[in-house]
């Protein structure tokens, strides 16, 4: 029974453990047997669906005041073309020092501005990184006239798309809602792991690798481009296990250099939650200690995305 429901997942494990499906999802497609995945992926879309109205609701009851907006918490609050040439920097060095816990405040600021209308919609991807922060803008943004479309999605990510293809998801939802005029990302978390691109396995430094995901990131934009939509990227934050670290910096250096060549804007999300690329659990905000990550050491936590949502406000001129 545990195989017939959740046959999608474990394909999808088996083609990011061992970088092939081995024909399992050709063999399974339009047979009996892939019913069990369809009725698993309707019940997967119940739970979501009563899992957003469960934390809406609690959003507005004893932690409502954490997302509130205002001038006290503020902190300076087209078809892919395969020809295309993503020059990638070569992979950053981070340090190996101890990450810090402590918490410390941190000077902030911003310049670049997006001009949006009152009535435009701000579409908002990603993945798990990216709930809490599409949560607060979904409450948030219209109060200034703005709206929100919230597609954030949990376990996705760029490097594969037989899960959940971001590319198509963004080029259908903008097709479909011409009054989007912003797309903000935030995503990664998943993808720092070597795959086998063409028939042949590349590690996640491989410049074939890097080649491979600026493709997908660059897509984005293209996709964004042809529709006269804007695009903001955040970047992952800095994050506590060093080995994973690095891994996700090299993810940064992407999104920051394929955001540069296309003219848009990148935040890098660090500069608000940690203190000189170190890991850090609390800041001080208004003189209270803040917990702005979760305990996973990955995550970021309600207060920490208040933090972003604000700071992708502020990058907002309301005509």
């Amino acid at each position: 029974m545990l195989v017939f429901f959740t046959q999608n997942s474990l394909i999808f494990y088996i083609e990011q453990r061992f970088h092939s499906s081995f024909g399992l999802d050709e063999l399974l497609k339009g047979s009996t047997f892939s019913k069990g995945a369809e009725i698993f992926r309707a019940f997967g879309v119940f739970v979501d669906t009563s899992a957003n109205v469960i934390l809406e609701n609690n959003s507005q009851s004893a932690d409502g005041a954490v997302f509130e907006t205002n001038e006290q918490n503020n902190r300076d609050i087209m078809p892919f073309d395969d020809n295309i040439t993503i020059n990638i920097r070569a992979s950053v060095q981070i340090s190996d020092e101890n990450v810090s816990t402590d918490t410390a405040t941190i000077e902030q600021s911003s310049d670049d501005k997006i001009a949006l209308k009152q009535g435009d919609s701000v579409l908002i991807t990603g993945d798990s990184m990216m709930q809490y922060i599409g949560m607060i803008a979904s409450q948030n943004y219209p109060k200034l006239g703005l709206k929100v479309l919230d597609l954030s999605k949990q376990s996705t990510g760029l490097l594969y798309k037989k899960s959940h293809n971001w590319a198509q998801v963004i080029k259908d939802t903008l097709a479909q809602n011409k009054d989007i005029k912003l797309l903000v990302m935030l995503i990664g978390a998943n993808d720092p792991w070597g795959r086998s691109i063409n028939g042949k396995f590349y590690e996640l430094n491989s410049s074939e690798w890097r080649e491979f995901y600026a493709r997908r990131v660059d897509e984005i934009y293209k996709i964004a481009k042809a529709s006269n939509v804007k695009v903001l990227w955040l970047s992952l934050p800095c994050m506590q296990k060093t080995d994973y670290a690095k891994k996700i910096e090299l993810l940064n250096e992407i999104y920051k250099s394929v955001s540069e060549q296309n003219g848009q804007i990148f935040i890098n999300t660090s500069e608000y939650l940690c203190q000189n690329d170190n890991f850090l659990t609390h800041l001080n905000i208004d003189g209270k200690r803040s917990k702005i990550r979760q305990d996973d050491g990955i995550h970021i936590s309600k207060i920490g995305s208040q933090i972003l949502a604000d700071e992708i406000l502020k990058r907002i001129e309301i005509e």
